[in-house]
């Protein structure tokens, strides 16, 4: 049995599509469960006639607890031997859960991880040091949940951090990957991806957004004990991670002092390994200096910012 995972909220436009998507896969033992998350439209309604339709198709409602909440309840319900996570506002191919099943079976993999529709990968096998290596550099391997074919027994030791709701996603995934000893990658697009205005990253600039600082502190600290030859990528990274956070905070005029100076802090500390390491342009390496040192001169440019976050988002 397959399990998919889709957490919804105010996703009524998109459901319909979604869920037809999954009911309509090319292999049929699976177990399709729904979370309305508070919504305030219609998508509670949606998923009480779609249920009815289908018995693969379990849902509930509770209060907005948000997504990380929200993907922890619905990790406690499964019971398929391989888990799949899509978000209620996009959609699959119909043969995503028997290719990659097919991927899986060749030689037991934890994880199979594919492309967006559009996005040409390759078929390739990575050991773990490769993409420990992969992951910190945000290069191929990354932490996003909805690309990845999971083994259930290697993530249900795991739950995602409800204290950290920008980067929980990708902290999950680097827990697991401390136990998993190879990944395949098939080069396949699956995925059709719909940008969400209600995500944290397409909203205004909150508090929120800070907590990535303690995702990436956690995977510097696991980097520094474990796997110490990447320690300076790691901490490049963090650097890198949070002069982003920091551009976007000036381009809404975001003015927490005090979590400010927390983010300039790392990136001073930092930001000399971008250069050495080499895990992002010169452009990154430019603006974590502006923003470390002068971030209410950089306000002057907000416009030149944001059409940079553009371009990299």
């Amino acid at each position: 049995m397959v399990t998919i995972l889709v957490p919804a909220y105010n996703a009524g436009p998109y459901l319909r599509e979604c869920v037809a998507s999954l009911t309509g896969q090319t292999y049929s033992d699976l177990q399709i469960v729904l979370i309305n998350d508070g919504s305030t439209d219609d998508s509670w309604a949606i998923m009480q006639e779609l249920a009815s339709q289908d018995k693969r198709i379990e849902i509930y409602s509770q209060p907005n607890s948000g997504v990380a909440a929200t993907r922890n309840r619905l990790l406690d319900k499964v019971r398929g031997d391989f888990v799949l996570f899509v978000d209620s506002d996009d959609w699959i191919e119909l043969n995503t859960v028997e290719t990659l099943l097919h991927e899986q079976e060749t030689e037991d993999y934890d994880i199979v991880y594919f492309q967006k529709v559009g996005v040409k990968g390759i078929n390739r096998v990575y050991s773990q040091e490769t993409l420990i290596h992969q992951f910190l550099e945000h290069k191929g391997y990354s932490g996003m949940l909805w690309n990845k074919f999971f083994k259930s027994e290697k993530i249900r030791p795991f739950r995602i951090d409800e204290s950290v709701s920008y980067g929980e996603d990708a902290l999950f995934v680097w827990q697991v990957l401390q136990t998993v000893p190879k990944v395949k990658e098939i080069g396949a697009g699956l995925y059709h991806y719909r940008p969400n205005v209600n995500s944290i990253s397409c909203q205004k600039f909150t508090g929120s957004k800070c907590t990535s600082y303690y995702a990436w502190t956690k995977i510097c600290r696991d980097t520094d004990e474990f796997w110490p030859r990447y320690s300076e990528i790691a901490h490049a990274r963090f650097a890198c991670e949070m002069t982003v956070i920091l551009m976007y905070a000036i381009v809404d005029g975001y003015n927490d002092k005090e979590k400010i100076r927390m983010l300039q802090e790392e990136v001073r500390r930092d930001r000399y390994l971008i250069k050495k390491t080499g895990v992002s342009s010169g452009k990154m390496s430019v603006f974590s200096w502006f923003v470390a040192h002068c971030y209410g001169l950089v306000s002057l440019f907000k416009s030149a910012l944001r059409r940079y976050l553009d371009s990299i988002r």
